[in-house]
């Protein structure tokens, strides 16, 4: 019978997590069951006695926290990722433009979950960064912001729903999403993926991390994903690679 690794990860790798599996398993006697959503709350899941070998998350800090209290081997930086913004295509939305948009009250922000999801995490580092060279205006924007997914409480996304769902709705006007989903709307004339001033976008670093005693053939997963195949993977559904 073939053993199955099973595998915890954040829900913004769901374009890669599959094509991994899929390149992996045939060399390998082997199954995976793949479990995704908000990094924060698998690490709750982890902390709390779920079961896994192999754990991949949006920020470095989940994964070494699992470390630091003996439940993880040392966490990997095995990919990276960027914030962004998606708009309405009408608002004008550029680069050049970014702040002085955000700045109009009238429009409506929404962001994933700070806690929950690293998505929101970086969401409002973002504005903490705009407060720093703005005073002010970071505060009120995180004051506008709609959490709206990545949350315990959240409703999950409507079955085949893409990331600018939210926007199509007219639930808001604006969103940041990391770019490995925004990437999916480029070219969608409805749409602005409006990459983030370099001064204000957060740094953002994915973390894997092993239990400790997984696997054999998790760690053989986690080979596979640090090496030449996993990275074209990775770069193909629109993730960077490590810097070391």
């Amino acid at each position: 019978m073939k053993r199955t690794i099973k595998v915890l990860s954040a829900g913004s790798l769901r374009h890669a997590f599959p094509k991994i599996i899929e390149a992996f398993t045939p060399e390998m006697d082997v199954e995976v069951s793949l479990s995704l959503g908000p990094a924060g709350l698998l690490r709750e899941r982890i902390e709390n006695g779920e079961d896994f070998d192999l754990f991949a998350s949006a920020n470095m800090e989940h994964p070494q926290a699992l470390a630091a209290a003996g439940i993880a081997e040392e966490a990997i930086c095995f990919a990276r990722n960027r914030l962004c913004m998606i708009a309405r295509s009408d608002i004008g939305m550029t680069t050049e433009n970014f702040v002085e948009i955000l700045a109009n009250p009238d429009l409506r922000i929404a962001t994933s979950t700070p806690g929950d999801d690293p998505s929101g995490d970086y969401a409002f580092e973002l504005f903490n960064r705009i407060e720093a060279f703005y005073p002010g205006m970071g505060m009120m924007l995180k004051a506008r912001a709609r959490q709206l997914v990545g949350g315990r409480n959240s409703p999950p996304t409507p079955p085949g729903k893409g990331p600018g769902y939210l926007i199509a709705d007219g639930e808001v006007d604006l969103m940041t999403s990391y770019y490995s989903n925004a990437r999916l709307l480029e070219g969608n004339p409805a749409f602005s993926v409006v990459e983030i001033p370099a001064e204000l976008a957060p740094a953002i670093s994915y973390g894997l991390s092993l239990r400790k005693g997984a696997l054999r053939e998790a760690h053989l997963l986690r080979e596979f994903m640090l090496g030449d195949a996993g990275r074209v993977i990775l770069s193909e559904t629109g993730f960077a690679l490590p810097l070391h």
